[in-house]
């Protein structure tokens, strides 16, 4: 098989893991600008996860829906306040290591599509034209702007259709959150998981890793050598 493009994940491919030790010292602040109990505020960002990822809720109506859950009235000043915490976080989380760039600048001169797909609230799409990684991404495609998360099956199709590739054309990476290889294999992508440290991660415990018996890879670089065999 002749392959063409290369689709990625972002969080623990591209970037660092969405950490959860720093994203909880973030909330706590939420929770102080409000002035509420954290273990409250968590609980409430939470359960609006699933929504914030299907773009049903801009940034600040979903930190209206927390206070509503929570009972508590927040001025327009708080909520951005609020709001502004969340988009430094996410601002600085989608800084890429120079040497996935250097890779991805390989990638792409051996003539490589680059997809990205990867489920995110809408403050991703919004910072991501100004991460280093944009420049090499030929098409992202974030959950919240097409209200569909992986593994579903259309997410994949929707990547490989702006690429202008087949499924069984495309290698995905991914470090095996939201079951995205199993997603990918299904369409007819070739899987290669990226091992990621696990240990300040919200899902630690990630079956399709801990059974993964395919390709492995430690870090992007890996990628131009198994490439090279492939295409």
């Amino acid at each position: 098989m002749s392959y063409k493009a290369i689709i990625f994940d972002l969080y623990g491919t591209l970037v660092e893991n969405f950490s959860r030790r720093t994203y909880d010292k973030v909330q706590e602040e939420m929770a102080k600008i409000l002035d509420v109990s954290y273990p409250k505020f968590w609980q409430a960002m939470g359960e609006t996860i699933k929504d914030r990822s299907l773009g049903n809720l801009s940034p600040e109506e979903n930190i209206s829906e927390v206070c509503r859950r929570l009972g508590v009235k927040a001025d327009r000043t708080r909520i951005e306040q609020i709001v502004f915490l969340k988009d430094k976080f996410t601002r600085n989380s989608i800084i890429p290591e120079p040497k996935v760039l250097e890779a991805l600048d390989l990638l792409k001169r051996n003539g490589l599509y680059i997809g990205l797909i990867t489920n995110c609230n809408s403050a991703v799409p919004r910072f991501f034209p100004e991460s280093p990684l944009s420049q090499y991404i030929d098409a992202p495609v974030f959950s919240c702007e097409e209200r569909i998360k992986k593994p579903s099956h259309r997410i994949y199709e929707i990547a490989c259709e702006r690429l202008n590739v087949q499924p069984q054309e495309c290698i995905y990476v991914g470090d095996g959150s939201s079951e995205e290889l199993t997603g990918a294999a299904a369409v007819g992508m070739l899987p290669i998981l990226k091992r990621a440290d696990l240990t300040d991660v919200y899902d630690p415990h990630r079956p399709e890793v801990e059974n993964w018996q395919g390709t492995v890879i430690d870090e992007i670089t890996d990628l131009c050598t198994i490439v090279s065999e492939l295409v």
